[in-house]
């Protein structure tokens, strides 16, 4: 059943248009009212783009991920051979990426159960396993490399890391990505959203002018309201 019937399959230019669509019709660009919000990384934010809806919506989930799996295709063609799920926002997302790309998929957890060096991996992790880490979004992208590394630690290579929606806005985050050695790939940033949401008038003037003191300085604006004022110190300890 098409649940959003104006949600059409699009040439890959319009994969950011297509997903900030999807996601404003789902309400899931929410700006905080009373509150701001504290992601799990302790950053404190006026805004939240909950991906998880797409999870309820047929028609909005299967055009985003087909261009998932139209972009992966173009930008990966051989690098990976297994697909591998955060847990838990990130299983879904894989596993309907997994099955597009006729892969096999394992599923990371955040924190070691049992023992041995496959102690966070869940399914079957091949030798020589190329790995491409998926969830549904990424804010500072500490926890995708803190994921990456207990692959790595697993045995796996990992180079290439997917998500539905980066925020884009966190400096230190790509160069944290370059040092680790992975490339991110996602459908939409925030940087597309507002390039959206500016013609159809979705956030009121106060809500526009604080979402952009915020994307202009996270770091400052989570201080301001309670949350994180730094980076971590360890990458592992975002896991």
């Amino acid at each position: 059943m098409n649940d959003h019937p104006n949600l059409t399959t699009s040439e890959p230019r319009d994969i950011a248009s297509d997903t900030v669509s999807a996601l404003l019709a789902l309400k899931a660009v929410m700006v905080w009212q009373d509150r701001p919000f504290i992601y799990t990384t302790g950053w404190a934010s006026p805004v939240y783009v909950d991906c998880r809806k797409i999870m309820s919506h047929p028609a909005s989930r299967r055009l985003l991920m087909d261009h998932a799996a139209d972009l992966l295709k173009i930008r990966l063609k051989d690098k990976v051979n297994v697909i591998a799920g955060t847990e838990s926002a990130g299983i879904p997302f894989a596993s309907w990426l997994a099955d597009r790309l006729d892969l096999p998929m394992v599923y990371v957890r955040k924190k070691a159960v049992g023992w041995g060096v496959n102690a966070q991996v869940e399914g079957d992790l091949p030798s020589r396993a190329q790995c491409l880490v998926v969830d549904d979004l990424t804010t500072d992208g500490l926890t995708k490399i803190a994921t990456a590394n207990a692959l790595r630690r697993a045995g796996a290579s990992v180079n290439d890391i997917f998500v539905v929606f980066n925020y884009d806005i966190y400096p230190q985050s790509r160069q944290a990505f370059e040092t680790h050695g992975m490339t991110l790939h996602a459908l939409a940033t925030w940087q597309d959203v507002f390039a959206q949401t500016k013609a159809q008038d979705y956030f009121t003037i106060e809500q526009a002018k604080d979402i952009k003191s915020f994307l202009a300085d996270p770091i400052a604006w989570s201080a301001r309201h309670g949350g994180a004022d730094k980076l971590p110190t360890s990458i592992e300890s975002t896991a």
